[in-house]
């Protein structure tokens, strides 16, 4: 029961973080990565689903997993972020 609880959880951290790229891939017009990401989307959140249908209480977990899944997503996507500004801006920095 307890494993149950475990890969819901980690399901939903995973369909959230997974989500990031597929946000990130539709609005670079990436096809493919997009299609990849969605896929992937599906895959993950669907685990999540097959536990509750078996165990309704394995929501708790999923809600706790799309929280920390939300918080890491938006972390590494301003980490990202960042990089691209740092290494933009240094490329574009001896252009006066």
């Amino acid at each position: 029961m307890m494993l149950q609880y475990l890969i819901t959880f980690l399901a939903v951290l995973a369909t959230d973080l997974i989500y990031v790229y597929f946000l990130r891939a539709i609005q670079h017009d990436r096809l493919w990565p997009a299609a990849w990401w969605g896929a992937m989307v599906t895959f993950t959140a669907n685990i999540a689903v097959i536990n509750y249908a078996d165990d309704h209480w394995t929501l708790i977990p999923g809600m706790a997993g799309a929280f920390v899944g939300c918080i890491l997503g938006i972390l590494i996507k301003r980490r990202q972020d960042k990089r691209g500004n740092t290494a933009s801006s240094s490329s574009t920095s001896g252009q006066h």
